[in-house]
């Protein structure tokens, strides 16, 4: 029997600091060849695009199988390594929000200066909610400055976050003032053209980026890029195909993809020793963190043995 796990029961079942467990474990697992995936594809259609990603884990021996289409579909499949049995469709509506910014909770974790205290937002929408909970949780944030165009999503955003972030919640007049103070700088935009070049960057300064997961998305120039000390990805393959900024940068020459390191190296391996002054985190979703959080629910509803709709067939 299959069992349809609801967006409702996925957010009585696991929060942030949860996703936060499960998405390091499995960046560590990654690291130790436990973990093998595919990269996302996506398929044109007419009107909409159908987006894939696949992971599996030896020790879990649990195939995932991510799809979704923009503004419509969102799901997290799971099926037996052993049998090939299908085991779980879920809607990953929440799910797909919370282990992307479980993601940026750990790079924050691993490559953020420890005196990081004031953290950016840039794009004050669904997804930059969860970005600011799971950084907030990860480093030691006092302040959060929220710069987006639209004045009531950015004070919808700031009233939202201030019953989830223990810190001062500010609204900040420009772009320009969000690169010169933070420390920790999110993007979640849906820009196709640059928006942040760096020339204002504090000397230390950790930039996220989970915007620019297109070829045609973009959110920090090139100019910003040949700033950072550091580049850091979650897959490597998904970047070279995906990652616009990144893409933009290494076809002028500025980046080199043997420079690019994996975030699961960084976590197995600790805290940097030697923390580079300025880092760029380039996010793009990649069906580890699915999978991760897909695993716990799944468990979750197992061992509670949570109402759920079971079918015999699909």
């Amino acid at each position: 029997m299959a069992l349809i796990i609801s967006e409702q029961v996925t957010r009585k079942l696991i929060d942030m600091p949860r996703a936060l467990a499960v998405v390091e474990k499995i960046f560590r697992d990654r690291a130790a060849n436990k973990v093998r995936s595919l990269p996302r594809y996506r398929l044109r259609g007419n009107q909409k695009g159908l987006n894939m990603m696949a992971a599996w884990h030896a020790d879990w021996n649990l195939f995932c199988l991510r799809f979704y289409i923009g503004g419509t579909t969102n799901a997290i499949t799971l099926y037996s390594g052993r049998t090939g049995q299908f085991l779980a469709l879920l809607n990953a509506s929440y799910l797909a929000g919370l282990r992307t910014g479980a993601t940026s909770g750990i790079a924050a974790k691993y490559l953020a200066s420890p005196r990081a205290r004031v953290l950016g937002v840039i794009g004050p929408g669904w997804q930059a909610t969860f970005q600011a909970e799971a950084i907030g949780l990860s480093a030691p944030v006092q302040t959060v400055l929220v710069y987006g165009r639209n004045q009531v999503r950015r004070r919808r955003f700031i009233r939202k976050m201030q019953r989830k972030i223990n810190a001062d919640l500010k609204e900040a007049i420009s772009l320009s003032e969000i690169e010169a103070q933070s420390d920790i700088i999110v993007l979640a935009t849906d820009s196709t053209v640059p928006i942040l070049d760096g020339g204002l960057l504090k000397d230390e300064a950790l930039v996220i980026s989970i915007g620019a997961n297109q070829v045609v998305k973009h959110e920090v120039s090139s100019d910003l890029i040949r700033r950072m000390d550091l580049i850091v990805t979650d897959d490597l393959p998904t970047a070279q195909n995906d990652s616009g900024d990144l893409i933009a940068a290494h076809e002028s020459g500025i980046l080199h993809w043997d420079d690019v390191v994996l975030l699961d190296r960084i976590v197995a391996g600790g805290k940097l020793n030697h923390r580079p002054k300025r880092t760029l985190f380039q996010s793009n979703g990649i069906a580890d963190d699915a999978l991760a959080v897909g695993h716990y629910v799944l468990n979750k509803v197992r061992r509670k043995r949570v109402k759920v709709r079971k079918v015999s067939e699909i």
